[in-house]
């Protein structure tokens, strides 16, 4: 009898020895059994936009950028008080803004996973204009008439007098420093913007720190910081003021002038200020004068926040009285 197996025989031997070697494989120490991917869950989208009524007051306009910089309100649950820049996409808006112009608009939020991602400020009107240019109303003639009050002074042109009060409660006329170079800045104590008044103070205390570092110099130069907010800055405040920031007269002097004196020299030298909400809608501005009382210089703007420490200095002493042999 022939026992020996068919080729069928040989296939299921195969097969089977096959089977085994395969399950000892899967069954070794570190190999583990071949599973299929789990399917990827399908994303779930986190954006969400929220829009915000943004209401604030203008205070640079850059038509190069593009952008607009607006000192807003706080919007309740989202972000507090503060000045920062917004690119419009529509930059022709720009034409109808001006510093000092209050504003409305909606700031419209894109946010991921609750992280604000992008922001643009769309819809933006003026609600309330700057002040106007100041006018004088003359009524010398026979039929009484508006004039605008004298332009920006140029260099070398005589500097209006006018009168203050210091922080000694004491009458002060710009008059009263002829034979002074003199540095003046305009300001109010409870300017809330840091790039503003506390910037001007802060140039002030530099340049009065480096001026008293000279003996010699210290009585040929005078430093005024003027407020134009007579209602709040009385002698008593401003002292205390002046105090905090370590000046010392006769060198620094702070001083106010009431409107009707200060109509005299703000747009002379450059100043632009009236009410806004909470605070007092203005820009910056400092004049050198020379000791006949003549401007030597006038920087206004943001030209006034960067301008550097040693022109200034360089500027003033140019123009220091040589002592007679």
């Amino acid at each position: 009898m022939n026992h020996s197996p068919t080729d069928h025989q040989h296939h299921m031997l195969h097969h089977a020895a096959m089977t085994r070697f395969l399950l000892l494989i899967a069954l070794a120490p570190g190999c583990a059994p071949a599973t299929a991917p789990a399917p990827r869950p399908t994303p779930v989208s986190t954006l969400s936009i929220q829009s915000h009524k943004l209401v604030g007051v203008v205070r640079l306009v850059n038509s190069q950028t593009g952008q607009v910089t607006i000192r807003h309100e706080a919007i309740p649950g989202f972000m507090d008080a503060m000045t920062m820049p917004f690119t419009l996409k529509n930059p022709k808006l720009l034409e109808d803004v001006h510093p000092g112009d209050e504003v409305e608009g909606t700031l419209r939020i894109e946010k991921e996973a609750g992280e604000v991602k992008d922001y643009e400020l769309t819809d933006l009107v003026v609600s309330r204009p700057a002040p106007a240019s100041a006018l004088s109303l003359n009524l010398s003639s026979a039929a009484p008439s508006l004039t605008s009050l004298p332009n920006q002074l140029a260099p070398g042109e005589q500097v209006p007098d006018f009168t203050m009060t210091d922080e000694d409660g004491k009458t002060l006329k710009l008059s009263d420093l002829r034979g002074k170079v003199i540095a003046l800045t305009f300001i109010y104590t409870r300017c809330p913007l840091p790039d503003f008044c506390p910037r001007m103070d802060r140039k002030f205390s530099e340049i009065a720190g480096r001026v008293a570092a000279i003996p010699a110099r210290i009585q040929s130069v005078r430093l005024i910081s003027l407020s134009f907010d007579p209602e709040q800055d009385t002698p008593a405040v401003l002292k205390k003021h002046a105090e905090a920031q370590g000046a010392s007269p006769p060198l620094w002097t702070f001083a106010v002038a009431s409107h009707t004196e200060l109509a005299k020299v703000a747009r002379p030298l450059g100043l632009t200020y009236g009410p806004g909400r909470d605070e007092i809608i203005h820009n910056l501005s400092i004049a050198l004068i020379d000791p006949d009382g003549r401007l030597i210089k006038l920087e206004t703007g943001p030209a006034a926040r960067s301008w550097e420490l040693t022109d200034i200095l360089k500027t003033l002493y140019a123009r220091i009285p040589r002592p007679s042999s």
